[in-house]
């Protein structure tokens, strides 16, 4: 039984999924599987996966399922899965040869730590844009991404299955597509302890979100996350009320900030004054009313 499965959900990744794999073969540690999960795609992914693993004496396999969105491919694959810890690696990201190791190492030293994550370097069309600074652990760290902000990155993870699943997996409803590794992150702050390394093990390949339509959907997806989880505070005192509201205002100026990029004025005002009313204390939400007025006056 290896000791680490590596899952892989894939969609329409032809034509950069072997980049992946070869991260993957290239690991110190070899004690794992690989278990890659085609999400219903419609070019050769699947084909390429079997030939890279055959090709590079991979130990794993690719599966096939029909298209239910990443977290329902990560859990395919997490139920597939044999070994004890789960990594997770998106199917264009990649990984530096030590990664396995000094995970597995981190886990092994602290029995009690349910997650080890690292950083990563950015990458966008094949060159570096900057370093994601994932972390740090705090002694309420569910709070702490809830109110500040995701701090993890998937294919920066590895995980124990058990804790995994205790967490409940990836939640695979459509309202939270996009920010469900983010959910899960913090349903493990609540059932286990994490660690994190401040080495660059790897590569996460920026995806813009481009148009805004998605900018829309992944804002709205994230406040029916964010709401969700405040109803786990169904008496918020004066305090938690505030950070609800600045953590709506923070989402929301986000979102203005990516739109007026776009030249859409009308949904970057929506979200503009939308900053302001949900949390008029912080500045840099009235800077961004101001910007978005700016823009509008002087386009």
């Amino acid at each position: 039984m290896p000791r680490v499965s590596v899952v892989i959900p894939c969609w329409n990744a032809a034509d950069f999924i072997e980049r992946t794999l070869d991260s993957v073969a290239a690991q110190t540690y070899r004690d794992f599987e690989v278990v890659a999960v085609d999400d219903g795609s419609t070019d050769k992914t699947q084909d390429v996966v079997e030939r890279v693993l055959k090709a590079r004496g991979l130990p794993g396999r690719s599966l096939r399922q029909e298209n239910k969105k990443i977290a329902g491919a990560r859990n395919a694959g997490i139920r597939a899965a044999s070994g004890e810890l789960i990594a997770f690696l998106d199917h264009d990201d990649a990984w530096y040869p030590e990664k396995l190791a000094r995970c597995v190492a981190e886990l092994d030293a602290d029995p009690g730590a349910g997650l080890v994550c690292h950083q990563e370097k950015v990458v966008k069309d094949g060159r570096e844009v900057g370093v994601t600074r994932n972390g740090p652990w705090t002694e309420r760290m569910y709070e702490s991404l809830l109110f500040d902000g995701n701090a993890l990155s998937p294919s920066a993870v590895v995980a124990r299955k058990p804790k995994l699943f205790e967490a409940g997996l990836f939640r695979e409803n459509p309202e939270f597509n996009t920010v469900e590794d983010y959910d899960l992150w913090m349903r493990l702050a609540r059932v286990c302890r994490m660690r994190f390394l401040g080495e660059i093990l790897g590569e996460y390949a920026l995806v813009e979100r481009g148009a805004s339509n998605k900018i829309v959907y992944h804002t709205s997806n994230l406040e029916s996350l964010l709401s969700d989880h405040f109803r786990n505070f169904p008496d918020p005192d004066a305090r938690i009320r505030a950070l609800m509201g600045r953590r709506r205002g923070v989402m929301c100026r986000s979102a203005a900030g990516l739109l007026l990029a776009q030249g859409e004025l009308a949904e970057s005002g929506r979200y503009a004054r939308r900053a302001v009313s949900e949390f008029p204390a912080d500045w840099k939400n009235w800077a961004a009313l101001a910007q978005w007025t700016a823009k509008r006056v002087l386009p």
